[in-house]
């Protein structure tokens, strides 16, 4: 998901994560951002409390907030990165 520039610094190359995605996850996670629609706050509390099976199905949808989410929960930089990629968006 993340790839590196030529100057070194770390991006995110996965078309899905927008940066308005990103803002949505880092206010989800408590680190700033923006918040969502009713919609996607409560589809986010969704994607934290599904099972496996219907976790499948939230990714298959929104594929971008599955992609968001994993960054940030499963690696060391991820909320960094969605920093930086919420940022584009001004």
């Amino acid at each position: 998901m993340p790839d590196t520039t030529a100057t070194g610094v770390r991006v995110i190359s996965d078309p899905h994560i927008t940066p308005e995605i990103a803002a949505h996850i880092l206010f989800h996670l408590g680190q700033g951002g923006s918040p969502g629609s009713t919609f996607v706050q409560k589809l986010l509390a969704a994607f934290d409390a599904a099972d496996a099976h219907n976790r499948l199905q939230l990714s298959t949808a929104f594929p971008g907030y599955d992609a968001a989410l994993e960054l940030a929960k499963n690696t060391n930089d991820g909320v960094a990165l969605l920093q930086v990629r919420a940022d584009d968006n001004h």
